[in-house]
């Protein structure tokens, strides 16, 4: 026995002789990390409005001040792109024109405790969201992206939408 084991097991010994129990005499350097309180969060939809009603981190902020406030969020880029692209379904070559939209979100936390911020992004009907990171939920056409921010810091959240229309062979003019 090594004389470390042996001195913790003196100690303990003598812990517990003077009525002091084997619990208390580690009990704070291992007890688990108490989990800590969810973030406060800033919901904004698609354009960039905040969506007070949702919002639990600018109370000490004038509401009226908030709708579209620029700081807070803004679409640093949107960008929409269209190619062709082809696949073979059973055998069949399948041509669909594709539409790809992406836009950057600028969020900057403008408070003093960091918070999460809530991308409430609806995607139109029958478009797909093509993003990495992924939302965290999709409900409705409405996906959820979820970014965390440090008081002051400024974050980007990139978000993609795909769109397949199938193409028709007419037998007409042909790209």
């Amino acid at each position: 026995m090594s004389k470390t084991s042996l001195s913790t097991a003196a100690l303990l010994g003598m812990g517990m002789t003077l009525g002091l129990g084997y619990p208390s005499a580690f009990s704070q350097s291992s007890a688990p990390a108490q989990p800590s309180a969810p973030l406060k969060e800033i919901h904004v939809d698609r354009s960039c409005k905040i969506l007070q009603e949702e919002s639990n981190a600018l109370s000490e902020i004038r509401p009226a001040d908030l709708e579209n406030d620029h700081v807070i969020c803004h679409l640093e880029s949107v960008h929409t792109s269209h190619h062709v692209e082809a696949s073979l379904d059973d055998g069949v070559m399948q041509k669909s024109k594709v539409t790809v939209a992406e836009r950057e979100y600028l969020l900057q936390n403008v408070t003093s405790t960091p918070v999460t911020f809530v991308v409430e992004h609806s995607v139109p009907e029958d478009w797909k969201v093509d993003s990495d990171p992924q939302p965290v939920k999709v409900v409705d056409n409405t996906a959820f992206f979820r970014v965390n921010a440090e008081p002051g810091q400024i974050v980007r959240l990139h978000v993609g939408e795909h769109h397949a229309e199938p193409m028709t062979d007419s037998g007409g003019a042909g790209h």
